[in-house]
């Protein structure tokens, strides 16, 4: 489970926590409880992470929520999380064991693709929003910056 969960860029507290937040259990200024009780001060460090990581949206002190972007990624951890409990607990055969823990691999192999593809295009919007972001110069007037991409006053300066 511990492995899944790193694979996206989870803890297991985080899980617990975004679980509670997708099921509208968990209540701001209340510590969490169940199988690994948070704390109200972690919860609020917690969040800070989770939503850095883009994966729950809040503004100042309201509820969080599951980040419209992470949705589908939040669904993908869970249902390797639900077939990796299923698989640890059914009465499979050797054989069925090992067919399983192939289709889990590459669920996780997926995931895993998924999310690097993910890091991939938000470094290039990134990199996309800094390339197009005008460069200032203090004391210039704005027609100084543009001459190229304005051609009459380019022209006429000249």
């Amino acid at each position: 489970m511990e492995q899944t969960l790193c694979a996206s860029g989870l803890n297991y507290s985080q899980w617990l926590l975004l679980r509670a937040i997708r099921q509208d259990a968990f209540v701001r200024g209340s510590p969490l409880t169940g199988p690994m009780p948070i704390d109200v001060e972690r919860s609020e460090t917690m969040l800070d992470e989770l939503r850095r990581d883009g994966w729950i949206e809040y503004a100042g002190t309201q509820a969080p929520r599951i980040a419209e972007s992470a949705a589908n990624r939040l669904q993908r951890t869970a249902q390797a999380l639900s077939a990796l409990h299923s698989v640890s607990v059914a009465a499979f055969s050797s054989q069925e064991r090992a067919a399983l823990g192939t289709l889990l691999e590459r669920m996780k192999t997926t995931l895993s693709d998924h999310t690097t593809r993910q890091v991939r295009a938000g470094t290039e919007a990134a990199r996309q929003e800094k390339a197009v972001a005008p460069s200032h110069c203090p004391g210039l007037p704005p027609v100084a910056h543009r001459p190229t991409s304005c051609p009459t006053l380019a022209a006429t300066r000249l």
